[in-house]
């Protein structure tokens, strides 16, 4: 293997080319890098070596022409065909991913430590948290497996996912902030807001709920499995109050299927509700309580609407299995990661017996 740098040699490119030789045909081939600068595409012809040595050049060769866009989209397709909610989620993930490794990336040039690059690069942009970039590898996670599992990729690198277990640690709304958002919050983003408060759904379910899935008639909501994110059914029993905004959505004079609509009558975008959302926080002085993984103050943001259900629910003595029928959680494990503490009713109970027991 060598890279054609020599004196002699004319570039033509702006991109750098290796050479090296085929260990199936056995032939001699040059390769266009996405490298512009010799440094790059010295590091790639390394990695090749490597390969070689490794035994793993052959795969290089057999997989080296699927590009990075070509694993996205066939992502973007799975999503289509699968009915979920979070397209819009997965669309800003994507496009991300898109901009740092560029959809004409060789797939096979993708390793652990570029992948660690892309992490690095993110966290240190402002506002970045962890979660934002969990998401983000778990997205590209999922178009490796796709690829994977579609014969593009014989294996996938690496990836490892921050730690977010110690939800119980990122902090909730309060009584009194959950009643200035409602009062100050765009028109069309009270209903969906005041869902979250009363439901703790995942943000993508309302934002995606259809009309075919509420029964007015029956005070009922209906989420196929393929819509949820644990592919369980989801059927809830709604309340008065959620019958008061679901009456009133439907009032509205649109013709789109969704229950939650912006302000022209059309479906809700994920990142302008998120985008009006934290403009709507920095506003109030929302910002107390609210850390990242790393324990660095952060914005508020949907997901906090869950945990804040989760603990309100619990201290107003909600038993734990309804609690995680409503939510979607599988298990109490998981709901105690919100929960951080075990019941709250519980508790009490516990300090009034032990004050009973020693007086």
């Amino acid at each position: 293997m060598k890279l054609p740098n020599s004196e002699s040699e004319l570039r033509k490119s702006k991109l750098w080319w290796i050479r090296f030789t085929d260990p199936i045909t056995k032939k001699r081939i040059s390769q266009k890098t996405n490298f512009t600068k010799k440094a790059g595409a010295e590091k790639l012809l390394t990695d090749l070596m490597n390969k070689s040595d490794r035994g793993e050049l052959a795969d290089y060769m057999e997989y080296r022409e699927v590009t990075f866009g070509s694993i996205t989209a066939a992502l973007r397709r799975h999503y289509a065909e699968s009915l979920r909610r979070s397209t819009d989620k997965l669309e800003t993930a994507l496009k991300r991913l898109e901009d740092f490794f560029g959809t004409d990336r060789r797939v096979v040039t993708i390793g652990a430590d570029q992948i660690s690059e892309y992490r690095a690069s993110r966290l240190n942009q402002p506002k970045t948290q962890f979660p934002t970039v969990n998401r983000e590898l778990a997205a590209l996670k999922t178009a490796f497996r796709l690829a994977v599992a579609q014969g593009k990729m014989r294996k996938m690198p690496h990836i490892k996912l921050s730690d977010e277990s110690e939800r119980k640690d990122d902090g909730e709304f309060s009584k009194e902030q959950l009643a200035k958002i409602q009062a100050e919050a765009r028109p069309y983003m009270k209903p969906l807001l005041l869902w979250l408060s009363l439901t703790g759904m995942r943000v993508m379910e309302p934002i995606g709920l259809t009309w075919a899935e509420v029964n007015l008639e029956q005070a009922e909501l209906r989420l196929s499995g393929r819509k949820t994110k644990n592919k369980t059914q989801k059927v809830l029993h709604i309340s008065d109050d959620l019958m008061k905004i679901l009456k009133a959505q439907r009032a509205l004079d649109t013709k789109c299927d969704r229950v939650f609509v912006d302000s022209e009558g059309e479906p809700l975008r994920y990142d302008a509700c998120l985008d009006h959302f934290q403009q709507l926080c920095r506003k109030l002085g929302i910002t107390e309580g609210f850390t990242d993984a790393n324990g660095k103050r952060r914005e508020p943001g949907f997901h906090d609407f869950r945990r804040t259900f989760a603990r309100m629910a619990d201290r107003a003595g909600v038993p734990h299995r309804v609690i995680m029928e409503i939510a979607g959680w599988k298990s109490v494990a998981m709901l105690l990661r919100y929960l951080g503490t075990s019941k709250a009713s519980e508790q009490r109970a516990g300090f009034d017996a032990l004050a009973a027991a020693i007086r």
